[in-house]
């Protein structure tokens, strides 16, 4: 639950009737005095981060058709790769595609008639064994970003074959470390008690035997101020005030004296620092560990980010990528993926890499014919020639076939010619 919807069920709280009431200062303060502002912050900022992560990387893929064995430039390419729909452009789709996959542990996207792709933000989900599961109540745009929603919801219902659902896993695994980040807050939380326990005030609070008679004022709504009035005020809000601000001044009525007993309970030791940075680490590892990224990534460690990047990609970004392809493949293209019309994402397009780091594995991918020049210019980041020699794959003579080198000569170092007999064996001529 994120910081704003608590906030928002505090205030419904204090709705009496269904009536319109004014928040104050005061209310805000009170919720903030509660001591929950910060209850999820730091799990929900690493959960973020971690998604985040993902789906940037995802993003950035490019989308690439076949037909017949060969790459095209077709319909479906420019829906992955460029607008999937009027409202939102490639980059914004597959990062809320992502999103709400991790986030939700599934997701659904449908295509109207026009042929827009678009993510249902919610709907209804009947499963069957025997027949196909329906989606019913789907509903689109609840979530546009600007705070401005103009849902719709369609009548009709979908059947899995006419949408496109992917599925994370058995488990909502986001379920699964709101239970496991209870006790983490929990933990935390008493940590930061300590933490501010060891560098907090302390002192004492004489009251004269005579100030429970004394007169202290009237209050808001006119009546007398008691005692306890004030009593319960100072102690529960003017101490407070006072000890959070870095300079302060305290008031006092008349019978009331304050004595600082801070001395060395001011200094916090390396004890109570540690104990909150392990709780924190731990929850970024557990964030990390879930999601399958390199714990060190998710805390922003540069060190060795090479191979932080391939094992990101291996367990974090493939299986994901290899998810939506599968799905879109047998729902898109169906049988004829047999054929060679398919569509892959390329995550190779995660790791940019200069031309300078293409050089030796460029030369050796052209002499084996495994790539053209448009294929190394697409690696490097620049625009395809589209020539009709540019596009040739070239073949050294290291790399002849195996019965050509069976029949052709070889000559020896004594100068004889030998080639393969009838045989079997190697004989000079």
């Amino acid at each position: 639950m994120s910081t704003i919807t608590d906030f928002w069920k505090f205030i419904q709280g204090k709705l009496r009737g269904g009536k319109s009431i004014e928040v104050t200062s005061k209310d805000i303060t009170e919720f903030i005095d509660r001591e929950e502002w910060n209850r999820l912050a730091l799990y929900e900022f690493a959960l973020h981060s971690g998604i985040n992560i993902i789906a940037n990387a995802l993003s950035a893929c490019e989308v690439r058709t076949f037909k017949n064995w060969e790459e095209v430039y077709n319909n479906q390419h420019y829906l992955w790769n460029y607008e999937p729909n009027m409202n939102m452009n490639a980059s914004q789709f597959k990062q809320k595609l992502v999103w709400s996959l991790i986030y939700k542990n599934e997701c659904l996207i449908i295509q109207t008639r026009k042929g827009d792709f678009l993510i249902a933000d919610s709907y209804e989900h009947e499963q069957y064994a025997l027949y196909q599961d329906t989606f019913r109540n789907v509903t689109v745009g609840m979530d546009n970003g600007n705070g401005i929603s103009r849902p719709y919801t369609f009548q009709k219902s979908f059947k899995m074959e006419d949408v496109l659902y992917y599925r994370l896993s058995n488990r909502n695994i986001t379920a699964l470390m709101n239970q496991l980040m209870d006790d983490y807050e929990r933990l935390l939380e008493s940590a930061v008690q300590k933490f501010y326990k060891s560098g907090g005030e302390r002192g004492t609070v004489t009251i004269d035997a005579n100030a429970s008679t004394a007169t202290y004022g009237v209050k808001e709504d006119g009546t007398p101020r008691s005692f306890n009035d004030v009593y319960r005020d100072l102690l529960n809000n003017q101490f407070k005030e006072y000890f959070k601000s870095p300079n302060a001044v305290l008031p006092l009525f008349k019978g009331f004296d304050y004595q600082t007993k801070g001395g060395e309970t001011s200094k916090k030791s390396t004890s109570e620092i540690k104990d909150v940075t392990d709780i924190t680490d731990e929850i970024y590892e557990r964030v990390a560990n879930a999601l399958q990224i390199p714990p060190a990534l998710l805390k922003g460690d540069v060190a060795d980010v090479t191979a932080l990047t391939k094992n990101l990609i291996t367990f974090a970004i493939d299986p994901i990528a290899k998810m939506i392809e599968t799905e879109n493949n047998r729902k898109l293209y169906r049988e004829e993926v047999l054929n060679g019309n398919y569509q892959m994402i390329d995550t190779s397009r995660i790791v940019h890499m200069t031309a300078a780091e293409l050089a030796t594995a460029s030369d050796k991918m052209i002499s084996c014919g495994g790539w053209n020049i448009d294929d190394i210019r697409r690696k490097a980041g620049d625009a395809p020639l589209n020539t009709e020699w540019s596009k040739k794959h070239f073949l050294t003579k290291n790399y002849e076939e195996l019965n050509d080198l069976e029949n052709d000569k070889v000559d020896t170092p004594n100068g004889d010619d030998i080639k393969n007999n009838e045989g079997g064996k190697d004989v000079a001529t």
